[in-house]
């Protein structure tokens, strides 16, 4: 079986990258709605901290931003079948 080489160490990496993702979804989510409610594109202002809403209409630093939705799906597919090929790979290896 493929999972037999799979280390503790793995698992704990891999919910660790996953409770990051879900911290970031919510932390952005948290952010847009502070933002439809005080119309203000400065959300937080502290010594410390100030939280700028900025709308990136590109992937990075507004690359392909002709066209959003079949740049953004096709890039996605690309991205999460690479993912599964890496994840796959390091599965596969005995030093996991």
């Amino acid at each position: 079986m493929i999972f037999k080489n799979i280390s503790k160490n793995f698992y704990i990496s891999l919910i660790i990258v996953f409770l990051i993702f879900i911290l970031d979804r919510i932390s952005k989510i948290y952010v847009i709605n502070l933002s439809k409610n005080s119309f203000d594109i400065e959300l937080y202002t502290s010594k410390f901290l100030n939280i700028t809403l900025v709308w990136n209409e590109g992937i990075a630093f507004g690359l392909f931003s002709a066209s959003h939705e079949y740049w953004y799906n096709f890039l996605t597919i690309i991205i999460v079948f690479t993912a599964l090929i890496i994840l796959i790979m390091s599965i596969k290896q005995h030093g996991v």
